[in-house]
C-alpha cells in the first residue's frame, strides 16, 4: 500500500489525543471515522475539536468554511465494526493499558482486511506485545503524536520486532501528508522524547 491509497482513517478513541489526531487527519484531507465506546465520549471528542476551531474563527485566524470542511470529514460512531469500514489505516488512541490495547487489536484483527495497517499512539508501551495479539505483526506500528496533535509537528514512528519496512515507509509518508515530521525510533520504554523529558522534569522539580 502507498500513502495515495489511503482514503479513510479510523481513529479509535475520542479523548484528547484521539480527537486531536482525527482533526489532524481531516485537516489533511482524509475521511475520518472517530470511535469511542459510548456516544457521550464521541460527542466529547467533537467538542474538543469544535471549540478551539471556533475560537480561531472568532479571532479571525481561520475561516468558518475551513472549520466546516474539517468537521464534514469526521464521522463519529460507537460500534467498532462500523468504525473500521473502508479504512486503510486504523490509529488507536485508547487507554494506556496493555490488556485494553491487546483486546482491541484482537477485535480489529477479526474486523479488518489483511492489508489494513494498525498504528498505536502509545507513548511507552510495547508495539511488539500489541502486535502479537494480531495475525499481522508486520503491519502494526507505533505512531506517537504529541499534544495538541493538530499543532505539534513531531510524530515518533516506532518499529515493533516484526514491523515491515513497507509499513514504516507508509506511516512516515502519512506523517508527511499530515504536515508532521516523522522520527523513526527503536522500541524502548518511553521511546525518545519521553525518555528525554522525564529526567528533565524530575530535575526541574527536585
Amino acid at each position: 500500500m502507498r500513502v495515495d491509497d489511503i482514503k479513510r482513517i479510523a481513529v479509535i478513541g475520542a479523548g484528547t489525543m484521539g480527537a486531536g489526531i482525527a482533526q489532524a487527519c481531516a485537516a489533511a484531507g482524509f475521511q475520518v471515522t472517530m470511535r469511542d465506546i459510548e456516544q457521550r465520549f464521541v460527542d466529547g471528542g467533537f467538542r474538543r475539536i469544535k471549540e478551539p476551531l471556533q475560537k480561531r474563527v472568532e479571532k479571525g485566524k481561520m475561516a468558518q468554511a475551513e472549520v466546516d470542511g474539517i468537521l464534514s470529514k469526521i464521522r463519529g460512531v460507537v460500534p467498532l465494526k462500523e468504525a473500521v469500514i473502508g479504512a486503510q489505516v486504523v490509529i488507536e488512541a485508547v487507554f494506556e493499558k496493555m490488556d485494553v490495547k491487546r483486546e482491541l487489536y484482537a477485535e480489529l484483527e477479526k474486523l479488518c482486511p489483511a492489508e489494513v495497517v494498525f498504528a498505536s499512539n502509545t507513548s511507552s508501551l510495547s508495539i511488539t506485545e500489541m502486535a502479537n495479539a494480531t495475525k499481522r505483526p508486520d503491519r502494526v506500528v507505533g505512531m506517537h503524536f504529541f499534544n495538541p496533535a493538530p499543532v505539534m509537528k513531531l510524530v515518533e514512528v516506532i518499529r515493533g520486532s516484526e514491523t515491515s519496512d513497507d509499513t514504516m515507509r507508509l506511516v512516515k509518508d502519512l506523517c508527511t501528508r499530515l504536515g508532521k515530521e516523522a522520527v523513526e525510533v527503536r522500541e524502548s520504554p518511553g521511546f525518545v522524547v519521553n525518555r528525554l523529558l522525564v529526567p528533565m522534569m524530575n530535575e526541574a522539580f527536585n
